[in-house]
């Protein structure tokens, strides 16, 4: 239900944006790669996983423009102890992309997310055990990354992530996370 009323916001947004004279607006799906793992303990290695979803990018000035998104991401870490902690995200980041010399971008924004998925798997001498484990239910951080915007609407980039409220209650763990893209307007 959350995906769906935030899937219509974003639909809404872009198509009111839309409306200005001059201005240009469109929809496109991305997909890639994420390296993801928590800044605060130095035990932990990253956790390969990707992500996939939808954005809207509305034109704001010629070498402005807003972009809303809402991804299904992959995030988590692995301890030393053979222990794969896995948390997957719904995102929704809100970035602003400033075209330094089109078609080369940066972007900077908030993003927000809510833990829809959480599991812990210890790897065993023969086997392993699967547990859930409890995360906060929120996320929230600060994006920052840059790309090439190739023609006709393929966008290539890079994001870096790093989480602002902690990932567990009562410890300065936060999700950790870089991004690879591809996006492809529609």
């Amino acid at each position: 239900m959350k995906v769906k009323v935030l899937l219509v916001a974003l639909f809404v947004g872009v198509t009111v944006f839309a409306q200005e004279d001059g201005k240009k607006s469109f929809f496109g799906i991305k997909a890639g790669y994420n390296l993801s793992s928590l800044s605060a303990d130095n035990d932990v290695d990253h956790r390969n996983g990707f992500h996939v979803g939808v954005y809207g990018e509305h034109q704001i000035t010629d070498h402005l423009s807003f972009q809303p998104e809402i991804i299904y991401s992959q995030l988590g870490f692995k301890d030393n102890a053979a222990k794969t902690v896995k948390l997957d995200y719904i995102q929704v980041p809100l970035m602003f992309k400033g075209y330094i010399a089109k078609p080369l971008y940066v972007e900077l924004g908030p993003q927000f997310a809510v833990n829809i998925s959480k599991k812990e798997e210890t790897d065993l001498l023969f086997g392993s055990t699967t547990e859930t484990t409890s995360p906060n239910t929120f996320d929230m951080g600060i994006n920052g990354g840059l790309g090439i915007a190739i023609n006709p609407g393929i966008t290539v980039g890079v994001r870096y992530y790093h989480g602002l409220i902690s990932a567990y209650e009562d410890t300065d763990a936060f999700n950790t996370m870089y991004q690879v893209f591809v996006g492809i307007n529609l």
